[in-house]
């Protein structure tokens, strides 16, 4: 049994827009569609039992319409997360709407949302998702452009981690997409509640330098995610099975330590 932690999918005209503005802008192939059957038809032949649906909403007024979507195409193994802006008016009364329709977290991506994590005006979403026992995913790091702002570094994630003991927090991409030195610089050792998924980590390092990268996290605070529709899960899975871990090492990551999580 595998578990995806990390996956999106897109209202079709929302998919039509932003799959072919993606290979246009940042230059890399999207090889799903978007669209939850394509999804289910990935998971099939890559012997993943869940995905974890990480919806993700630019704007504030976006997301109780994307929230309404995501929940309305989630069953048969997709799992529902909800999306969220820190500094939406209605924070709260949304995470108790999430929190009803039994959704067990929350995704946020400063470098897309243009905000600071360690900004003070954050510590709503924070303090809201610690009383709700409610887990933070979050992009951590830059993406495939040279961009003049990334918004959501490691060190910036470090005093959220030290301000928010108690926040359930998975930094995506193994702490920060293409700045890896400072992530195990700022985030390491992790302890707490602190996890991390590994997700599109592939395409910029090479199986040796994700394994040693896991064995310094630990690899029972790693957890598996595709990044589907931007990756392939079938070869996401495949690249975890080669990498120089041990077996139990390897179970942890593609589903224990998500099954934890979900308990």
């Amino acid at each position: 049994m595998i578990i995806d932690f990390h996956a999106h999918i897109y209202p079709p005209p929302v998919a039509a827009k932003i799959l072919p503005a993606a290979r246009r802008k940042l230059k890399v192939e999207v090889p799903g569609s978007g669209a939850p059957q394509d999804l289910l038809g990935h998971m099939s032949r890559s012997g993943i039992a869940r995905s974890i649906l990480l919806p993700l909403a630019k704007g504030r007024e976006d997301v109780s319409r994307l929230n309404d979507w995501i929940l309305s195409v989630s069953g048969e193994g997709l799992i529902p997360f909800g999306a969220i802006h820190p500094f939406m008016e209605n924070l709260e009364a949304e995470l108790d709407r999430l929190d009803d329709c039994g959704v067990r977290g929350v995704k946020i991506m400063p470098l897309l949302q243009e905000f600071y994590p360690d900004d003070k005006g954050c510590e709503r979403l924070y303090e809201a998702l610690i009383k709700k026992g409610m887990m933070l995913v979050t992009h951590t790091g830059r993406d495939p452009l040279e961009r003049e702002e990334v918004f959501g570094t490691p060190e910036r994630f470090a005093r959220v981690v030290q301000c928010y003991p108690e926040l359930k927090l998975l930094l995506a991409h193994l702490g920060g997409m293409r700045m890896w030195d400072e992530s195990r610089k700022h985030l390491l050792p992790a302890g707490g509640n602190v996890y991390f998924d590994t997700a599109y980590v592939s395409f910029y390092l090479d199986e040796m330098n994700m394994a040693d990268l896991i064995q310094d996290i630990g690899a029972d605070r790693v957890i598996f995610g595709s990044d589907y529709p931007w990756e392939i899960p079938g070869r996401a899975v495949e690249i975890i099975q080669r990498l120089d871990l041990s077996e139990g090492e390897k179970e942890a990551i593609l589903w224990k330590n998500a099954s934890i999580l979900l308990e």
